[in-house]
């Protein structure tokens, strides 16, 4: 017995030290959230080991014992399995005074607590389980009232070794307590303990997760700010114009064209009313245009793409006029007074591509 607890004891250091070497902080910084996100998985474990009752003098009598386990990672504390053991067992029967083997059959159904979850939870490879479980065992010995089956009590722990996703290895040490009968003693009414040391390799199968697609629109938003630096460059020619001055030579009189600019766009997404973060430089530059002249006011109009309801466009374009109209006022001091907006509605013609008449135009008299 005292060899079988060194083997045991070596395994579990050797586990340990592999975790060890698994699991470097400074390489798994970016996991780190992911780690902290606990996963339900099933698992399919197969075990082998060897098994020897604890009755005094029974020592000797080491068997071979093979295990399938069939179970659920529940939460990060409990999980639940189904086993199933078995295989010829060795025996002393105190009737012939001989060694003797019968088969056996052991079934049950185990509840699993992980111990270093109870402290904090963290996705880690190697982890440790205390294991309780109640079920039955059938031998193709009977016993002295002629029944092959016997109820049966499990009490164990068991060290996890996860090697990668789908792939663990564990090493279990387990007690079973049953009718005595069935390790040769014909007594009705008591009870013997097995003790098993398995080592076994276990299919994990997480469940999946829902995967978030981000929409990548970086090439959308170099072609808005190609267009706004072009009409920037429009916006600057048209300020550079000089009025035009008309006189008629019946009536001494002067007629002055009115000057007007138009300032830069400010563009909207699809279906929205809020300026975005790049947009907001155009917004300044219409504030910037009006503190350099004291006297301009300015007309905002919105506008919407085709697609979609009138009405729904004819409000999204009243809306994004009045939401330029708020940043020039709170953010950037103009008076309001100074300015005025209008809602154009779904127009096509404003600019050539449909997608980029989602768009406020101020024009500053």
């Amino acid at each position: 017995m005292k060899k079988i607890f060194v083997i045991a004891l070596v395994a579990l250091m050797t586990a340990m030290s592999a975790n060890a070497q698994f699991y470097d902080p400074n390489k798994n910084k970016a996991k780190e959230k992911a780690a902290s996100e606990f996963n339900p998985d099933w698992f399919v474990n197969l075990q082998g080991g060897i098994q020897l009752p604890n009755t005094p003098g029974m020592g000797r009598l080491i068997s071979p014992v093979f295990s399938l386990n069939i179970g659920r990672n529940i939460t990060p504390l409990a999980s639940a399995r189904l086993s199933i053991e078995g295989c010829n067992s060795k025996v002393f029967s105190e009737n012939t005074g001989k060694k003797t083997t019968f088969k056996f059959v052991t079934g049950s159904v185990d509840a699993m607590l992980n111990l270093l979850n109870c402290f904090s939870y963290v996705s880690r490879p190697v982890n440790f389980y205390i294991i309780a479980g109640v079920g039955a065992n059938w031998s193709a010995t009977q016993t002295t009232n002629s029944s092959h089956f016997s109820p049966n009590v499990r009490l164990g722990g068991m060290a996890d070794w996860r090697i990668n996703r789908n792939l663990a290895l564990n090493l279990e040490y387990r007690a079973d307590n049953t009718n005595d009968q069935f390790n040769g003693r014909l007594k009705a009414g008591t009870h013997d303990w097995y003790t098993s040391i398995l080592f076994g390799l276990s299919l994990v199968l997480p469940d999946a997760k829902p995967v978030v697609i981000k929409e990548d629109n970086s090439a959308q938003i170099a072609a808005l700010n190609d267009e706004i630096n072009k009409l920037r460059a429009e916006n600057l020619e048209l300020r550079s114009r000089k009025p035009k001055v008309v006189t008629k030579t019946v009536e001494v009189e002067k007629k002055v064209v009115e000057k007007i600019a138009v300032l830069p766009f400010v563009f909207f997404d699809c279906g929205k009313t809020t300026i975005s973060r790049h947009q907001t430089l155009n917004v300044k530059a219409i504030a910037d245009y009006m503190k350099s002249n004291k006297e301009t006011k300015v007309t905002i109009t919105g506008y919407a793409s085709p697609e979609g309801k009138p009405e729904l466009n004819q409000k999204l374009s009243e809306e994004r006029a009045k939401a330029v109209a708020k940043m020039l006022t709170e953010k950037y001091g103009i008076d309001a007074d100074r300015i005025s907006t209008a809602a154009g509605g779904a127009t096509c013609d404003i600019l050539p591509e449909a997608d980029l008449n989602r768009v406020c135009v101020s024009v500053a008299k």
